[in-house]
């Protein structure tokens, strides 16, 4: 093995023969197998005498070692552009997260935003994480050379091109370019421009509009790799920018915007450009779909040169190309103008998607209850066998209260929120009975289905059909459990229900009710009588945590003909900060919620100040040291006809005054998890949270827990994270065993924001 220390002794004698040339650089790589991988480092100089000199270059692996890597490729671009690509396969040891880095001195002579760039080492990084639970990965790979140049006073746009094998989602941004060591450089800054110099964090465009002063720039481009919403890898560009004083406009590009097509289908578009100033134009395109193995896309031709220059797309795409994120084409479009030719980029994004299930059907089945009239009702779903591609991996069947019957985009994927995944089942399934886990469906409610077919990643085809099925009324139904309106400051409780209809061929009249009240664990009879409603005026909502009521119906014989579902009181809360209160509550009921209104008084007078589907809100538009009085007040309904409508429920009204935070004495922060915990119901070690944790200084946690195959469980970016033990889409308990967890933490530590990433596995013993 190569010692870190006799390379650094061999660099030192070597340094004096090095000098002024480094524009640009990258390191990129791709997995071979094991914790093996070929690295490319792209380096772009000035010269082809300083381009001679390396024929290889120094990298730290960052794992202890050190390597010459060997040059590949040598070739002139013009315009002095001199490439160097060197190549290198590295075994690490173990798996962790690795900085691969290069540090050449030094750059070229009179960058504009590096102070005496001459002296300033080119450096460059790029992260590798590798990670049994998260799969191999292989690096983001930069198709667009950066050799663009720009004209005062006219846009600049810079495109990476950038393409990801595995099809990890993307995000960019502009970091300081480093030097010696890895340290952001002294007195850096971002090129001046008359409008704004900025990434799109999405698409990954660079715009700058417009230079101001001509010279040369350098920028660094940081591109992040992103899998299941984990951080799993990134690459720099270093990448230098000739902003000349020329008289010159961008040419114009001709083509469609950003589009999908269904696996197996064929893309076709046309791709045009002209120049305003009458030059002549080269067009090409780069991009992932013509960097694929199976089904490239083909251009032709595959470049064109004239006035009006035109290339055709075309692109048959297959099943193997579904996934979560799309492909990128970059269409570069470079006029001829002397003494600088100005070069256009513009992207287009291609979503594969997976074709939907067909003839999605629902049949209400009945299951007949001894002693007992009435059928408890289960969902039986049918559809077509999914044929449509061969590589689908899963049916996932999802759930709804009440009917949402959208038509998908034509390029939207997955379901509308709203619905619940209720199940996964083998890629070959056909039917699905829902017994909704054995507990009885809420009754009076329509409950509505989507089926999707699944791809590797849990890439989600386009939705199915939404089908539904009605639940009828057999049982009572809660139809208020709210605050008194006339009396929402003492909390006082209003029930109402109604009864079942056409139940008189059953049961023998009159009927009598029972209504049974839960308050923070405490159960009671409240109630009994013929009436369907009640006015609980011995409890006061605002002195308790939880409280719900349910209601059973008997007949004259004392036959029971049916219990009504929970339904739970709103629980309002609030919290008070600087010149803001934070409020939070609770909707749990039966039927189905369609809006919450906030109220808020200083005064006598209530006003309307939000309506949210959310379950919180944040009030900034207060004072500090006032007191301010809130209640919500929900809309809702059930979906069988002839019930009341809408539902109004209130909750009590609460108290809270803002108040300026004294600044607390510097604290550090602490956040620990624990190996273990036991979700078994025995009220002991049931959570997984964390051990030790001074939450008033955790800004923010991004947690994610993968099984064994490496597919995430559940997530959560609750600082507490409050899991237990059940998988976050299903919501079924997650079995025995070890699972493996990330979690990312921000947190302010006494001289200011920290990050910390958190890697280990936990155990579920039940």
């Amino acid at each position: 093995m190569r010692k870190l220390l006799l390379i650094c002794l061999f660099l030192l004698t070597a340094f004096p023969a090095w000098a002024t040339h480094q524009r640009a650089a990258e390191i990129t790589y791709l997995w071979k197998g094991g914790n093996s991988y070929e690295f490319t480092m792209t380096c772009y100089y000035t010269s082809s005498e300083a381009g001679v000199q390396r024929d290889s270059l120094l990298v730290n692996w960052g794992d202890g070692f050190a390597d010459m890597m060997p040059r590949q490729v040598f070739q002139d671009l013009g315009d002095d552009y001199f490439l160097s690509v060197y190549k290198m396969v590295h075994e690490f040891s173990s798996s962790g997260t690795y900085v691969i880095s290069m540090e050449d001195p030094n750059r070229n002579y009179g960058v504009v935003n590096v102070p005496n760039s001459v002296a300033i080492p080119m450096y460059i990084e790029t992260e590798l994480v590798i990670n049994p639970y998260l799969g191999f990965n292989n690096s983001v790979q930069l198709l667009n050379a950066p050799v663009d140049k720009g004209c005062v006073g006219k846009p600049y746009y810079h495109h990476p091109s950038a393409y990801d094998p595995d099809g990890d989602s993307l995000s960019y941004r502009l970091v300081p370019c480093k030097g010696a060591d890895g340290q952001d450089i002294p007195g850096y800054t971002y090129p001046q421009a008359s409008s704004f110099f900025d990434i799109d964090p999405v698409t990954g465009l660079l715009q700058w509009e417009n230079p101001v002063l001509q010279g040369e720039y350098n920028v660094a481009i940081l591109v992040e790799e992103w899998r299941h919403g984990v951080k799993i890898g990134s690459v720099i560009r270093d990448m230098q920018i000739l902003i000349s004083a020329c008289d010159n406009d961008l040419p114009v590009i001709s083509m469609i915007s950003d589009t999908c097509v269904v696996a197996g289908a064929s893309l076709n578009f046309l791709i045009s450009a002209y120049d305003p100033n009458g030059n002549q134009v080269t067009l090409e395109a780069s991009g992932a779909p013509f960097a694929l193995e199976n089904s490239p896309a083909v251009l032709t031709p595959p470049t064109d040169f004239g006035l009006q220059p035109t290339i055709g797309f075309t692109w048959q795409t297959a099943c193997n190309h579904i996934r979560k994120s799309p492909y990128q084409v970059v269409v570069r479009a470079r006029d001829n103008a002397a003494p600088v030719s100005l070069t256009n980029v513009q992207a287009v994004n291609i979503s594969v998607i997976g074709p939907a299930v067909q003839n999605l059907q629902v049949e209400n089945g009945k299951r007949k209850v001894e002693h007992f009239p009435f059928s408890v009702f289960r969902s039986q779903l049918t559809w077509s066998p999914y044929t449509a591609c061969s590589n689908v991996s899963a049916i996932w069947v999802y759930r709804k209260m009440g009917s949402n019957p959208y038509q998908p985009d034509p390029c939207e994927t997955g379901v509308r929120p709203g619905y619940q995944k209720i199940a996964e089942l083998p890629a070959d399934a056909t039917s699905f009975l829902d017994t909704n886990g054995g507990a009885e469906f809420v009754q009076g409610v329509e409950y509505c289905y989507r089926v999707v077919a699944v791809f590797h990643g849990d890439v989600e085809s386009q939705p199915s059909e939404e089908v539904c099925v009605q639940i009828p009324n057999n049982t009572p139904l809660m139809t208020k459990v709210s605050c008194d309106e006339q009396d929402l400051a003492s909390g006082q409780m209003r029930m109402e229900w109604v009864r079942p209809r056409d139940i008189e061929s059953y049961f023998t009249k009159p009927y009598n009710y029972r209504l049974i009240r839960n308050a923070n664990g405490i159960i009671e009879d409240v109630y009994s009588g013929v009436d369907t409603t009640f006015h609980d005026v011995e409890m006061d909502l605002s002195e308790l945590q939880s409280l719900s009521y349910h209601v059973e119906m008997k007949d004259a014989n004392g036959q029971l003909i049916g219990k009504s579902a929970v339904a739970n009181a709103i629980m309002l809360s609030g919290t008070a900060g600087d010149e803001k209160v934070s409020l939070t509550w609770t909707e749990s009921v039966p039927w189905i919620i369609d809006s919450t209104e906030v109220f808020r008084t200083r005064d006598s007078v209530f006003r309307k100040i939000a309506g949210t589907e959310a379950l919180a809100f944040e009030d900034n538009r207060v004072e500090n040291d006032v007191k301010y009085r809130y209640y919500v007040r929900t809309f809702g309904h059930y979906t069988v006809e002839g019930l009341p409508t809408p539902l109004v429920n209130y909750s009590a009204m609460i108290d809270v005054t803002p108040t300026e935070n004294e600044d607390p004495e510097p604290e550090e922060p602490v956040y620990e998890l624990p190996n273990v915990f036991t979700p078994n119901g025995d009220s002991f070690n049931d959570v997984f949270v964390p051990m030790r944790i001074t939450a008033e200084l955790i800004d923010k946690v991004d947690f994610h827990v993968f099984n064994r195959w490496g597919r995430v469980v559940f997530a959560t970016n609750d600082i507490f994270i409050n899991w237990d033990g059940r998988a976050s889409d299903t919501r079924q308990p997650c079995p025995s065993g070890t699972y493996y967890y990330i979690c990312d933490v921000e947190m302010t530590g006494p001289e200011g924001p920290v990050s910390k990433r958190l890697e280990g596995v936990v155990m579920i013993v039940k």
